[in-house]
């Protein structure tokens, strides 16, 4: 018999599991089907392309079997793979001995098909078949009965009904609007009633919506950011080798409502500004406060993360001592204002640190603190007063009415779960606790080091918050439309020169005169007023102007704050609003003006000993 029209009908049908490399076997070569000629050695093999005239010499190696295969009549793919029961696979190693024994004999003739007919309780016609199936793959995994039925994932639609499918998921499946399958099969109904033909089912449109590639359809229906983030590659991650050569920081608003310390009544979230290192996944430092971000934020979470922080653990009364901390050689940031400011990144540059931005909309380049950030919150949510991620996760709980934790208290709360908690759980991506791979990073020669950091903490500090140039006059400092002065300013008045003035938004009672390294306080002229925040100042500047329609002077406006304080202060029940106002004021402000005024020796100039720390404490 003829055994070339079998085997090409099975070559097109069948993949093999063991490549037979003979004359005649077909083969895949470079993506195109291929015919052995002849084989001298493995690697002189001469083989033809199926469909040319060209031959090629070849090496066993760059060849291989089938990978899919085709149902000759119907053109659809068929998978062959199953799992078989103990009585199948019995079947078809009886099937591969029966027919290994008639080839090695020779031709298989009639009576040789009539006696394993027999023997298998078939018909001839079925031992062609399993022949044709031998001489292609010799393994009995290739004698194992296919499936009934339609192969899974053939085409049973005619092109048409399939193009009307594609377009349909095209326009409202894969698009902004993020249309659901049902909508889908709507609209794939409608273009097959315009085309006279049957419409799809709703099974039909989904499996041809699941066989489409899921990361293009993620992205054209989330956009490139979201979509890469559930359907894109994971990543390698960032490779680090030193610890503080890369931290990264971010900010987040804190799922926890706070309450007054006082009235403990609600105020409202807080935001946090954390960092973290990424060699060791230690949290380096965090700040918390109902300011939002800013730059001011970011130059206390710096400062945070660079200096020691012990005399800030016994301010807030936390036992123990906490070892991460010190100058990273690169801040990770992502693209926004409050990382942006020219004189943050200047300051950051001249204490050795290098701001390094995300590619814009890329936030998987920030997946470290991304992903703290989300296991802090997870532990927050077990806070009484949480607000969850979403409405949908608080479901009826009233978290304003549950609050009970102020913001002093978050603070020593949130000290405990980074410090005592996550620094001493078990990290499976580093196999160890982040305490300590941070002792592990910084134990040299058998002896623990103590990182670098500023030498000078109050100089490093003023030299990240934001500040202007600013001329000396005979008045002094000219800042917010408000008069600062001290008898330090007397050498530098009218030299033509300008010079830097930082300021600390949270309190701008005072402001900094910087000269050379080193930075001077300069009060308010007037030292009886009490000090107020930057916001506070701009409020009453607001409301000045709508009520009078023009600028005001500057004892109006400090007239206009102590009665706003006078009126928030005696009020019974205080808004929200007005709870969060009073808890951003400076904190522990002056005593009554007369004490005030009976303190200050106006004789003696102001010294560089106001630390703009105190004001957050």
């Amino acid at each position: 018999m003829d055994t070339r029209s079998h085997t090409e009908g099975v070559a097109a049908s069948r993949s093999p599991t063991v490549l037979t490399l003979k004359k005649g076997s077909l083969v895949v070569y470079q993506g195109c089907s291929a015919r052995v000629l002849g084989v001298c050695s493995p690697s002189r093999i001469v083989i033809s392309i199926v469909g040319t005239d060209k031959t090629v010499w070849v090496t066993a190696g760059e060849l291989s079997g089938h990978a899919v295969t085709v149902d000759v009549a119907s053109g659809q793919q068929k998978s062959c793979f199953r799992n078989p029961t103990d009585e199948e696979l019995t079947r078809a190693q009886r099937w591969a001995k029966f027919l290994e024994e008639s080839v090695q004999e020779g031709q298989l003739g009639v009576d040789q098909r009539n006696r394993i007919a027999k023997e298998m309780g078939v018909s001839t016609r079925t031992v062609l078949r399993h022949l044709d199936r031998y001489l292609f793959d010799q393994t009995p995994a290739n004698q194992l009965p296919d499936k009934p039925g339609p192969a899974r994932g053939s085409e049973l639609f005619s092109p048409v009904k399939n193009a009307l499918i594609e377009k349909a998921i095209e326009e409202l499946y894969e698009s902004e609007q993020r249309s659901s399958i049902r909508a889908t099969t709507d609209r794939a109904g409608q273009l097959a009633a315009a085309a006279g033909i049957s419409p799809p089912s709703y099974t039909a449109v989904r499996s041809r919506v699941r066989r489409r590639d899921r990361w293009r359809a993620e992205r054209k229906r989330h956009g490139r950011v979201r979509g890469n983030a559930l359907a894109g590659p994971a990543g390698n991650g960032i490779k680090v080798r030193e610890s503080l050569a890369l931290v990264q920081m971010d900010h987040a608003i804190v799922d926890v409502i706070v309450v007054d310390p006082e009235s403990r009544e609600e105020i409202g979230r807080p935001w946090i500004t954390l960092a973290i290192d990424v060699a060791t996944r230690c949290v380096v430092g965090f700040y918390l406060s109902f300011e939002a971000p800013s730059q001011t934020s970011v130059a206390l979470a710096l400062e945070h993360c660079c200096c020691p922080k012990d005399d800030w653990l016994r301010e807030i009364g936390y036992e123990g001592e906490w070892l991460p901390f010190g100058l990273m050689k690169t801040i990770g940031w992502d693209n926004a204002k409050t990382f942006r400011a020219t004189s943050l990144c200047t300051a950051c540059k001249m204490a050795g640190i290098e701001p390094r931005f995300r590619q814009v909309r890329t936030p998987v380049h920030g997946c470290y603190i991304e992903r703290y950030i989300g296991t802090y919150m997870g532990k927050v949510h077990l806070l009484k007063g949480t607000t969850f991620s979403n409405t949908k996760d608080r479901e009826d709980y009233d978290s304003q009415k549950k609050a009970v934790m102020s913001l002093a208290e978050l603070i020593k709360w949130t000290a405990h779960q980074i410090n005592g908690v996550y620094h001493n759980t078990l990290h499976k991506g580093l196999g160890k606790t982040p305490l300590e791979a941070w002792n592990s990073a910084w134990t040299r020669s058998g002896q623990y080091e103590l990182p670098p950091f500023p030498a000078d903490r109050r100089a490093f500090l003023l030299s990240l918050l934001p500040g202007v140039y600013r001329p000396v006059t005979r008045e002094g400092l000219h800042r917010f439309n408000l008069k600062y002065w001290d008898d330090a300013l007397v050498p530098f008045i009218g030299d033509g020169k300008k010079y830097w003035v930082a300021h600390n938004p949270l309190d701008v009672s005072c402001v900094y005169f910087r000269l050379g390294d080193a930075y001077i306080d300069i009060p308010w002229r007037d030292r009886t007023r009490r000090p107020i925040a930057l916001f506070e100042l701009t409020m009453a500047k607001k409301a000045l102007k709508r009520e009078h329609n023009c600028a005001s002077s500057e004892a109006e406006v400090f007239e206009h704050i102590k009665e706003m304080r006078r009126i928030e202060d005696v009020a019974d029940s205080l808004t929200r609003e007005q709870r969060r106002i009073k808890a951003r004021r400076p904190r522990g402000g002056p005593a009554p003006l007369s004490k005030v005024s009976s303190d200050i020796d106006y004789t003696k100039a102001s010294v560089a000993s106001l630390n703009p720390m105190d004001s957050l404490r």
